[in-house]
């Protein structure tokens, strides 16, 4: 057994272990199976992500974390930080750890010690790579095709959980809280959410028609929206931005949320920024959100979305519907992600295309779909699903790389936001709930 072992190594011959199917237990005697191995992760935390494992008769999902030696796991701190309260199984290639192996909040994580597996297997081992069971089994054609029903099926899954909050709100405030929350990405959808409750679409709508001066209009959107949020320099512990830099736009909106006097203030504390990537910090994703409201002020946000939907080709139509949600500032927000920092390369997007995609696919066609069930207009919602159906490939994430690898597909198979999509459900609703005999891949 190499002395130099390191913990990327160790992770491929864990993988190597589950794809041979080798019979374990944790180290304290207890028989293992890892159900579903979890996807990787490229940032802080645990090494994967959304595992399911057995431990005798009882099933645990959480994150499996991997190290060289066991006495790792106190050695990096990991039982004193609260990120590893999620851990379900410890792997190491050795056990040298006497005693338990706890979590911050003392729950007892089973180890997994995996060097007396690998024998003089150890080299072949360390490229191995855990594949779904059913791949290969099947033509690349069946297997699309369940893709594609599972892409179906998410978007179905969406529209009926917009049809149920038709049932308790206002149509333009359902469309305008799922957008709100698409914008908010991975780690700001809830307090985004919050915030469009705070902050409903009529009062925005009702904020731009009462104003007369066409360069206020979006100034005092901004100031509601970003202010009702505890974003404003003036609302943060420490004040973030230069007072030697131009900050004309900043004193402006300080003065026109100053005129509000709201008490209905988030706080500043509801908003993850650490490892948010520039393009998507709140206070600059709000202000692409009162690029719209301004845009659509004569007709409305839900009148402005419908239409593009309802005059978009059938094929080709993706661009029609991002161009309608992209949002664009050459004034403040050009170049900056927070108040006071810029960033090299930013765009004047707030809203670009990808993101306009990616709101195009999981909110506006969904949403069309619902809203059109709920007032009988058939034919609308048909192409809505239809749109969807057509629309090209979005940008791919970590969930959808990793499902890539684990069904071995071929380039360019996922050729279309419906199969991105189906490799996300796929990956939701079967592979981290350890459903995998149940998943159509396999017990298709």
């Amino acid at each position: 057994m190499p002395e130099d072992i390191n913990e990327k190594q160790v992770t491929a011959a864990w993988q190597g272990l589950l794809s041979a199917g080798c019979a374990l237990k944790t180290e304290s005697g207890r028989r293992l199976q890892v159900v579903y191995p979890g996807k990787t992760t490229d940032g802080a935390g645990s090494d994967f992500r959304d595992a399911v494992i057995r431990i005798d008769r009882h099933t645990f999902k959480g994150n499996i974390e991997v190290h060289v030696n066991s006495s790792d796991w106190r050695n990096h701190g990991h039982h004193l930080n609260p990120a590893y309260n999620g851990v379900i199984l410890h792997v190491a290639l050795r056990h040298d750890c006497p005693g338990d192996i706890t979590a911050q909040n003392g729950t007892v994580i089973q180890t997994v010690a995996i060097d007396r597996y690998l024998h003089n297997e150890t080299g072949a081992l360390l490229s191995g790579r855990v594949l779904c069971a059913g791949t290969g089994a099947y033509a690349t054609d069946w297997l699309s095709a369940i893709i594609d029903a599972a892409g179906a099926a998410r978007f179905y899954e969406k529209a009926a959980r917009f049809q149920q909050e038709l049932q308790d709100a206002e149509a333009g405030q359902c469309l305008y809280r799922g957008l709100m929350t698409a914008l908010g990405y991975s780690h700001n959808q809830e307090p985004f959410r919050e915030l469009a409750d705070r902050v409903p679409l009529t009062a925005l709508e009702s904020l731009v028609r009462a104003e007369h001066e066409a360069g206020k209009k979006l100034l005092r959107l901004d100031a509601l929206l970003i202010g009702t949020a505890g974003l404003l320099p003036s609302q943060r512990p420490e004040c973030t931005y230069s007072p030697f830099e131009d900050y004309g736009y900043v004193n402006e909106l300080e003065g026109a949320w100053e005129e509000m006097r709201r008490n209905d203030i988030m706080s500043f504390d509801s908003w993850k920024l650490f490892r948010v990537r520039p393009p998507n910090f709140p206070a600059r994703r709000m202000a692409g959100i009162c690029v719209l409201i301004d845009r659509y002020q004569r007709m409305g946000l839900l009148p402005g979305m419908l239409e593009p939907v309802k005059d978009a080709p059938t094929e080709k139509g993706a661009a029609f519907l991002a161009e309608g949600l992209k949002a664009a500032d050459d004034g403040y927000w050009a170049g900056r992600y927070d108040f006071g920092k810029g960033y090299p390369g930013l765009s004047k997007w707030l809203i670009g295309q990808s993101r306009a995609d990616d709101m195009a696919v999981n909110v506006l066609l969904p949403f069309v779909y619902a809203w059109s069930k709920e007032h009988g207009q058939a034919d609308l919602a048909t192409k809505a699903f239809a749109l969807y159906c057509q629309y090209p490939a979005v940008e791919t994430n970590t969930v959808e790389r990793h499902m890539r690898a684990q069904f071995a597909l071929k380039n360019g198979q996922v050729n279309s936001a419906q199969r991105q999509q189906g490799l996300l459900h796929l990956y939701k609703k079967w592979c981290t709930q350890g459903r995998c005999q149940e998943c159509g891949v396999i017990g298709g």
